[in-house]
């Protein structure tokens, strides 16, 4: 060892060996070393003491679930995700789900008499999960709200799988699929979209996991009609075999058709879709716009245009019970509770604030479609509250004192 610290480290044996000349001056230098102290692993029972104190912190001191992601918060250990608390190990079957939900409101101390809700997506599970809940006693009146975003992807899928769109969105799918694998044709379509002063936008290619990317993607070819046929028409870009995959002129109408319909059906998909708007309140006003305003069929509705409208209200009124007649299910009790929560006034001055301010500059044009459809989708029915509004004064109005008795008797 001594041999080794000589000619592998002279530098600290000349700093260790003190010198003859000063040994009486200077004390000896002492050597120090670096200890490294490595933590055992958290034991299953110390993690879960650690995450039910961070639920706790989270509940009690209402503070966001997405805490546990943010830049400041440096834990020892690795905090679940905001979506997550605990894993459930067994079958994700209705029962098990129900029980572990019961174990959650025993957790947190949560009386059956403040169980109202829970919300689910459309799964078999979860909305089996949901019945067995409101039957058990011990959860009071609590009933299944259905997610309201997933549960409108549901209806626009069924819209979108009907003859001959399908057979359109399947020929966009191949047309898209050209370009994405063809640089020599990606090239061509960017020289085409400066020459033609189109945005230079990529085209979209639709994913099944990614319900709206079937609308970006029709979306986004109309917006490059015009580079995309110029590239498919060139014969030294364009093999011959792969002209055919320009749509035709009635193809091409129907995406305009789907994207006119679709569009403010995604649009209130997103804002339902959103944690900042996940209001229960104005769920079913604005469905209920959506259907006397958007997809109600007129005269000049293409055949296309109407076969869609028709499919979407069809399945809204199925899944939302919007026909008018008793709804049995939760939004009979638990949504209207929450529509009497939200005045018609606070609609309007919110849909006021987000429409009506002036812009210093123009907004983009997906921008402003947008918002008018949010507007569209949060308006109140000023028709029929004009005409409420008359029929209200005339019965004011009206004279009910008979002539024929005395001017203090007033007739029924």
């Amino acid at each position: 060892m001594n041999y080794h610290l000589k000619h592998a480290h002279p530098l600290y044996v000349d700093r260790a060996t003190p010198s003859t000349s000063t040994s009486s001056s200077q004390p000896p230098l002492k050597l120090s070393q670096t200890t490294l102290v490595l933590k055992p692993p958290l034991s299953d029972k110390r993690k879960r003491d650690i995450t039910d104190k961070i639920a706790d912190f989270v509940a009690l001191d209402m503070r966001p679930v997405n805490i546990v992601e943010g830049e400041g918060f440096k834990p020892g250990y690795t905090v679940p995700k905001r979506d997550t608390t605990k894993v459930l190990e067994v079958s994700h079957t209705a029962a098990n789900i129900a029980e572990r939900l019961g174990e959650v409101m025993e957790e947190f101390g949560i009386p059956p008499e403040k169980r109202v809700a829970v919300v689910h997506d459309n799964a078999a599970n979860m909305v089996l999960c949901a019945q067995q809940l409101s039957q058990n006693p011990s959860w009071g009146n609590v009933q299944g709200i259905r997610c309201a975003g997933h549960t409108l992807q549901l209806c626009i899928n069924a819209a979108v799988k009907l003859d001959p769109i399908c057979r359109v969105i399947a020929a966009a799918r191949r047309l898209v699929g050209h370009f994405k694998k063809s640089a020599k044709a990606t090239s061509a379509l960017t020289l085409k979209q400066k020459q033609q002063n189109v945005a230079e936008h990529k085209l979209i290619q639709d994913v099944s996991t990614r319900w709206n990317s079937t609308y970006s993607m029709l979306e986004r070819l109309l917006e490059q009609r015009c580079p995309v046929t110029a590239v498919l028409s060139e014969p030294g870009t364009t093999h011959r075999s792969d002209r055919d995959l320009d749509l035709t002129t009635a193809q091409w109408r129907i995406a305009e058709d789907i994207v006119s319909v679709l569009r403010p059906m995604i649009n209130l998909t997103e804002l339902l879709s959103q944690d900042v708007n996940a209001s229960l309140s104005a769920t079913l006003p604005m469905l209920v716009n959506m259907k006397r305003r958007h997809l109600l069929s007129r005269d000049d509705d293409s055949t296309t245009v109407k076969a869609v409208k028709k499919k979407i209200t069809e399945e809204n009124d199925k899944r939302w019970e919007l026909t008018g007649k008793k709804r049995d299910d939760a939004y009979a009790t638990v949504s209207d509770l929450a529509e009497s929560l939200s005045p018609a006034e606070e609609a309007t001055a919110q849909r006021e604030d987000s429409s009506g301010a002036e812009e210093s500059e123009p907004a983009p044009k997906r921008q402003r479609e947008k918002q008018q459809d949010i507007s569209m989708l949060m308006a109140f029915d000023e028709d029929q509250e004009t005409e409420d509004h008359k029929k209200e004064m005339t019965t004011y109005l009206e004279d009910r004192t008979k002539v024929d008795k005395g001017p203090l008797i007033c007739g029924n």
